[in-house]
This record gives structure tokens, C-alpha cells and sequence, in this order.
């Protein structure tokens, strides 16, 4: 993984950048996203884990689901999300989230800006359409040195990576290991980096 540079904020000043150490502030930054994405972004100083034992061996979800902290995608639907994320080639452990009507889920369930250089691992995304592990709609954002190691399941647009990305949309050096499935229904578009795509890959 390259080095990420802090380039989104006019200043480029580190200092414009939230610092993200652990899982309580992870969730405040997905929290202000959701409530307002202009001009934000965040790096990620280290290994997070929010639950552990998301996954059995197989993939399959654990037995006792309701212990776990449920996860809040960040950049929700009806959000013009273009809040940013620098991983530092760290990783996300143990995400959770399990709404089969839901839309526009993953670790971002929407993005119009960048996602870089970080990893989610041990992680659980079922949702409806437009489902991913690292995002779940990218619009003219870009997703690069991503990987997914968690579950990814919905009914139509599902991606190990990326649920949908739309024209003018980047996803580049990204990779799956994690399972996938979908229905088939929402128009279908299963894949194991990205389910539909309209965009540069």
C-alpha cells in the first residue's frame, strides 16, 4: 500500500483530518458524516475492532448475532456523502449490519469522495441492493488499495468490494476474498469486487 496524502481539504492541512484510534470514534466520525459530509475526512491510526467473532470459519454468521454492536454505514442514501477516508493500510474488524430492505450498505454505504488504503476483515453486510464491503454505492468517488475479507449478502447489486459504481466512479487496486451472494432480485448484478458497474475499474 502506498502512503496516503491528505488531499482533500483546500489547506491540506493534516489538521483538517479527524484521527480515528478506536471503534467510539469511528462511530462519532460516521455520526457527523450522516449528519453533515461537506469537507470531511478521516485517517485511521489503527487496527479497530468493533465486535469479535462476527464470522464462523465457513463465513457463516455467528450464533448470537444480537451481542454485537450494529454498524451505521457511513453516507446514508439520501446523503451527498463527500466525506473521505485514509486507512494507512490498517484494518476494520468486525462490522456488523443485517437489514434486508436496507439500501446502500457496507463499512460506506455511500460515497462520493475517497476511500483508501484500508481493509475490513471479520465483517457481516446483508442488506437489500447496493451492498458492499467497503461501500455500498460509489458515485464519482474513488475506492483504491481496498480489500474485503467479510460476508456480503442482498437482494441485487452486491460486491465483495462495491455494491454499484456509477459512471464517474473510480475502483482501482481492490481485492475480494470474503463471500458474496445475492437473490438476484433488484435487477441482479452479483460480483466479487463490484456488482454493477457504470464506472473505471
Amino acid at each position: 500500500w502506498t502512503t496516503d496524502k491528505y488531499d482533500l481539504n483546500k489547506d491540506n492541512k493534516k489538521d483538517n483530518v479527524y484521527e480515528i484510534s478506536n471503534a467510539g470514534q469511528l462511530y462519532w466520525f460516521a455520526y457527523q458524516v450522516n449528519k453533515d459530509s461537506s469537507g470531511k475526512a478521516a485517517v485511521l491510526e489503527n487496527d479497530i475492532t468493533v465486535n469479535t467473532g462476527v464470522l464462523k470459519s465457513d463465513g457463516s454468521l455467528a450464533d448470537n448475532p444480537k451481542n454485537f454492536r450494529k454498524w451505521i454505514p457511513i453516507g446514508l442514501n439520501y446523503n451527498k456523502n463527500e466525506a473521505s477516508f485514509y486507512g494507512n493500510g490498517h484494518t476494520i474488524r468486525g462490522l456488523y449490519f443485517d437489514d434486508s430492505e436496507a439500501r446502500n450498505v457496507g463499512f460506506f454505504g455511500f460515497t462520493g469522495g475517497k476511500i483508501s488504503n484500508v481493509g475490513v476483515i471479520d465483517s457481516y453486510f446483508n442488506g437489500g441492493a447496493f451492498v458492499g464491503g467497503v461501500c455500498g454505492e460509489n458515485c464519482s468517488g474513488t475506492i483504491e488499495n481496498c480489500y474485503n475479507t467479510g460476508t456480503v449478502s442482498g437482494k441485487g447489486s452486491v460486491g465483495g468490494v462495491c455494491g454499484s459504481s456509477e459512471i464517474g466512479g473510480k475502483i482501482e487496486n481492490c481485492n475480494n476474498t470474503g463471500k458474496v451472494s445475492g437473490s438476484g432480485d433488484d435487477s441482479g448484478y452479483i460480483g466479487g469486487v463490484c456488482g454493477r458497474v457504470d464506472a473505471n475499474m
